[in-house]
């Protein structure tokens, strides 16, 4: 019951922050998505450093989540203001990496300074950097969000489904170490079924206005195949995160669905991957014809 009461909340939620501007033609100037990037970041955060100190290692918290917070807050400060760059950031990993060592130094502490500093920015990076770029996606496109989450549900379900169907039938080497219950014929269906999932949304999307053609139709499935790969290696990673540090869910917090990194897991790869795909396609765009 208490994954079905979460679910009967959570979907509807999630549907409201990420369309609901959009849908019901109202104007919060992106503030939904900003809380909620917030809410997701602040523990995600958390969860990554307990599972770091439950493997017996050390790091800093609490300045970690601190400085995690600021991040997507400049996200969406630099899409609604044209005097900030997104190039701070890189500054507040810089500034937030110089005050850990000086801390250190003025402690005057060598013992478990790689380690303290290392597992600090690799979770400011890994939850926070990473899943910030939710906010660039959204005021590229409100749509960008929404459908990146819908094909990471059609990815996580359509691998399970095909995972208990014939998992391990044909391919009889998975993922055993990081992850025993994922399997390639689970991975593969995943892959097939996300392709054609966004296929069906870029021809009823693009029907509406000029119809499609074979070759969009290609693209869509390669397109959504590829969303499908990406999703499952940020689901391996979070699994290879909670397998070294001996945990079996990142949290407790969705009740039954385990924590917050569990549930986002493939998105906090997705994301920053598909905000790198755009970017890089910009900019061949600007380069190739002087835009």
């Amino acid at each position: 019951w208490n994954r079905v009461l979460v679910a009967l909340i959570g979907v509807p939620l999630l549907l409201f922050i990420y369309a609901g501007e959009s849908f019901f033609r109202i104007n919060l100037y992106g503030l939904p998505m900003l809380i909620f990037t917030n809410l997701v970041i602040s523990m995600g955060t958390y969860e990554f450093y307990k599972m770091v100190k439950i493997s017996g290692k050390e790091v800093y918290d609490k300045f970690g989540i601190i400085v995690a917070i600021i991040i997507p807050n400049l996200v969406y400060l630099s899409n609604r203001s044209s005097y900030l760059e997104q190039k701070l950031i890189a500054v507040v990993l810089i500034v937030a990496t110089i005050f850990m060592l000086t801390y250190r130094v003025f402690r005057n502490q060598i013992k478990g300074t790689l380690e303290k500093v290392s597992f600090t920015l690799l979770g400011i990076v890994y939850v926070s950097v990473f899943f910030s770029q939710i906010i660039n996606l959204y005021f590229l496109g409100m749509i960008f969000p929404l459908i990146l989450q819908v094909l990471v549900w059609v990815s996580d379900t359509s691998a399970g489904i095909v995972g208990v169907a014939i998992g391990r039938k044909f391919f009889k080497n998975g993922f055993t170490e990081i992850s025993p219950k994922k399997s390639v014929e689970g991975a593969l269906g995943s892959i097939i079924f996300t392709g054609l999932a966004f296929v069906l949304i870029v021809v009823l999307y693009i029907e509406r206005i000029n119809g499609t053609t074979i070759g969009e139709i290609f693209l869509s499935f390669i397109t959504g195949a590829i969303i499908s790969v990406v999703a499952q290696i940020g689901d391996l990673i979070e699994s290879l995160f909670k397998r070294e540090c001996g945990v079996k869910d990142s949290g407790t917090i969705l009740m039954g669905h385990g924590g917050i990194l569990d549930r986002f897991d493939s998105m906090i790869l997705v994301l920053p991957f598909v905000t790198m795909v755009l970017y890089f396609f910009r900019l061949y765009v600007s380069y190739q014809y002087g835009i």
